[in-house]
């Protein structure tokens, strides 16, 4: 009767459990090495692609130096005679039966005894010098006294050198000590292909020289035409000459040979090439 009971009582605890409503399962822990998705507001948002940088305006192009004012312009200087003359002859021109000396002599102070192709060297030196600073190519049939050039020679270098002006420089010597002031030889028409050419150089040459130097022009306007210079007649260029003053005069000649009025004889040409072409000297052109 009693284990009856005790069996009873069993089986009603096993229905009891086997009824009874089932536990929910625990949630699997996360193990703590797995990362956490961050929430979606801490999200740094993916950086924007730089907006493009802006591009400097381009330096402007500097403004080019002036070209000097006689840039590609080739003047020949001739400082006539030389030490020793040469008194053999040569034509006068190439259509003419007539010979001259093919150089001269030449003259020399009065006071100084300085010998004009003495002066004459040292002024186309000085104005080469004044020339090339003011962009020209210069040319000289001698850059020394102890040499032995003829006339045509001399008008010759200057047709190959195809210079765009040639200028003979020289000194006058008369027989009158009186006799001062400095004046242009230019060839004659027939002579020459560049007439209004060699009398516009002549003028504008004269009129700056004077001006630079404070002598006075001799002959009127300072103008003299010759056609019997053979140093004129073979040059096939525009061609003029300047006869600066006169060593046959004294006080004319102490300033002839005076380095610092060489200075404003140089300086005085160089202004009248300027003048001739169209241009005005720059800094490096000195002042009368």
């Amino acid at each position: 009767m009693r284990i009856r009971r005790l069996f009873s009582i069993a089986l009603c605890l096993l229905l009891v459990a086997c009824c009874a409503p089932k536990q929910e399962a625990e949630a699997t822990p996360v193990p703590t090495n797995t990362p956490v998705p961050t929430p979606a507001t801490d999200v740094v948002p993916i950086a924007e692609t730089d907006a493009p940088t802006s591009v400097p305006s381009p330096s402007p192009e500097p403004t080019p130096e002036p070209e000097p004012p006689l840039f590609g312009i080739k003047i020949g200087l001739d400082p006539g005679h030389q030490t020793r003359p040469n008194r053999e002859t040569e034509p006068v021109a190439p259509d003419s039966d007539e010979q001259k000396a093919k150089c001269s002599a030449g003259t020399r102070g009065v006071a100084s005894e300085v010998y004009e192709y003495e002066v004459v060297l040292i002024v186309a030196k000085k104005l080469a010098a004044l020339l090339e600073a003011q962009g020209a190519t210069v040319v000289l049939t001698r850059t020394e006294n102890d040499v032995n050039i003829s006339n045509r020679e001399r008008a010759e270098f200057f047709n190959e050198q195809e210079v765009d002006l040639a200028v003979r420089l020289h000194c006058n010597g008369t027989d009158d000590p009186d006799v001062r002031g400095a004046f242009m030889l230019v060839p004659t028409r027939d002579r020459t292909a560049f007439y209004a050419d060699n009398v516009r150089a002549a003028k504008a040459v004269i009129e700056h020289y004077c001006k630079a130097t404070g002598l006075s022009t001799r002959k009127g306007n300072g103008i003299t035409y010759r056609a019997d210079q053979t140093g004129f007649n073979w040059c096939l260029r525009p061609i003029i000459c300047i006869e600066m003053g006169h060593m046959s005069n004294e006080s004319e000649d102490l300033l002839l040979t005076n380095d610092a009025f060489q200075d404003k004889m140089a300086v005085g040409i160089l202004h009248g090439i300027l003048a001739y072409f169209g241009s005005e000297p720059n800094e490096e052109g000195g002042n009368p």
